[in-house]
């Protein structure tokens, strides 16, 4: 044991001098705390009537209480009630979480602990907070249980836990260093197969675990050409599992990737097909574009949209790659052409290509989606569509409608379109039931400037409202009343007017 704590004290010697880095480090700076006591450590077991697992406990004592460590950092015993919502002393408790008995999906938490009221921290007991990895997200260590001495994730918003492939907490602890020695991208570290280039190439001599084997060695820096020639050999595997990860593998690693992975353009499972997109689209576009523009028509709408984002990326798209794809029944499709035809239109459109912009935008305000009837209204905002008295009529029916993604791109297209019904649709809006609307409703008339709006603006002037809803993701709000944006709307029409 000693030998492998000292082991660890010379690894993270080393990370510093290399002025090495990763998610979390700045809270850290790969710095260590002095280590704990022998009566702190026992001081807080007899408190909590609990023995610390071992390889944690000489940890504390020998190598360091607190500091640096996977994510933001190891915490200290002190906060190892961190990820509780309530104060808790249930260390003692045994731990229900174990990784052969957690319940599948998203329902887990409700099938482990049926009619829990606080499911989260019943979930929680015997374990302690090692680090958070962020937002709502946590390292816990069980020391109870079955599942003594290991590591497990968690996330408070209710996300499946998941344990590392470690043994115990030094083993958790040395692969974070064993990584970032190797240079490893290790941005969710310790999620996936562990090992560094000669396990993972021994996986596949094996043949065992190969679909994981082939993920884990995208975390690598490089590959050498044998472990290449194992990857290839695992091209015409009847998984499509472990084919999408090999081609993912030759995409990152292999300078021959594009004309390897092409064939795969026509595999039969939508996986090795996306794969082998990824691996193709690299380098110059006009050896890869037609193999992109194929793509827009695969039956899978994932691999579709990511043909569009390649040749988005590659700024090669053209108004015929999205119009056919704004109607586009495969899922996502429409939305994704849609968004990316409103950002082309937010570029600016040329006089001649207007035309096409509009009369495709108009078509996309019967989409049942109501995203593309959104994304449709964008590109109103930015382009004429003269003569046609319906379209105003519609837009106006957006703008004061029950959707509201629709009411201010509707308003902004009702500007584009006809100035004056676009003035008096937001100035209907500023008399609006949601606080939210008629505060949107005022930025946007002080954006636009006209002082014919200025007694709209006046008349909630004494609206002290503070937009403020609470939904199911979080809650929203904004900093200013309304009677606030309504002010600073005023004064931007009269600078204008003085101007």
């Amino acid at each position: 044991m000693r030998e492998r704590l000292d082991g660890i004290v010379t690894r993270l010697t080393a990370v510093r001098e290399r002025g090495l880095s990763c998610f979390g480090s700045d809270a850290h700076r790969f710095e260590l705390q002095p280590p704990a006591t022998e009566a702190e450590v026992a001081a807080f077991e007899a408190a909590r009537q609990v023995r610390l697992p071992e390889d944690y406990r000489a940890f504390l004592l020998h190598v360091g209480h607190g500091g640096a460590g996977p994510y933001y950092g190891l915490m200290t015993l002190a906060q190892w009630d961190h990820a509780r919502y309530e104060a808790a002393d249930d260390l003692d408790a045994e731990c229900p979480l174990h990784p052969d008995t957690l319940p599948p999906g998203d329902d887990w938490i409700e099938a482990l602990l049926p009619g829990e009221e606080e499911a989260m921290d019943s979930a929680l007991r015997g374990t302690l907070s090692l680090g958070t990895q962020g937002c709502s997200h946590y390292s816990q260590l069980v020391v109870t249980g079955p599942a003594r001495g290991r590591v497990v994730y968690v996330d408070l918003d209710g996300g499946r836990p998941y344990f590392p492939e470690s043994t115990g907490f030094l083993d958790w602890y040395e692969r974070w260093l064993d990584e970032l020695l190797a240079g490893c991208k290790i941005h969710w570290f310790g999620i996936g197969m562990p090992g560094l280039e000669p396990e993972l190439a021994a996986a596949l001599r094996r043949g065992e675990r190969l679909a994981d084997a082939l993920a884990a060695m995208r975390r690598l820096p490089r590959v050498g050409k044998d472990t290449l020639e194992l990857v290839i050999a695992r091209l015409d595997h009847p998984d499509a599992r472990v084919r999408q990860q090999a081609l993912q593998v030759l995409g990152q690693f292999d300078d021959d990737a594009g004309a390897r992975a092409r064939p795969f353009l026509r595999d039969p499972e939508p996986g090795p097909r996306r794969a082998a997109l990824d691996a193709v689209c690299k380098g110059d576009v006009a050896r890869w574009a037609a193999d992109a523009r194929a793509m827009l028509d695969d039956a899978d709408g994932s691999n579709a949209s990511a043909a569009l984002r390649a040749l988005d990326d590659a700024k090669v798209m053209a108004l015929a790659d999205l119009v056919p794809r704004l109607a586009d029944p495969r899922a996502g499709v429409a939305v994704d052409a849609g968004c990316r035809f409103a950002v082309m239109a937010g570029r600016g459109v040329l006089p001649a290509e207007a035309p096409a912009f509009a009369a495709a935008a108009t078509a996309m305000l019967e989409h049942t989606e109501p995203r593309v009837a959104m994304y449709g209204l964008q590109v109103l905002a930015h382009v004429d569509a003269p003569g046609l008295p319906e379209l105003l009529e519609r837009l106006r029916a957006f703008a004061l409608g029950d959707e509201p993604c629709h009411r201010l791109s509707a308003c902004r297209a009702l500007v584009r379109q006809d100035r004056a019904a676009g003035l008096d649709a937001l100035t209907e809006l500023t008399r609006h039931a949601d606080p939210f609307e008629r505060q949107d409703a005022a930025r946007l008339l002080g954006e636009l400037g006209d002082a014919r709006v200025r007694p709209a603006l006046e008349r909630l002037l004494d609206d002290e409202t503070k937009p403020f809803e609470r939904t199911a993701t979080g809650t929203r709000s904004n900093v200013y009343r309304v009677c606030d944006t309504a002010r600073m709307a005023i004064e931007a029409i009269d600078r204008r007017a003085e101007a």
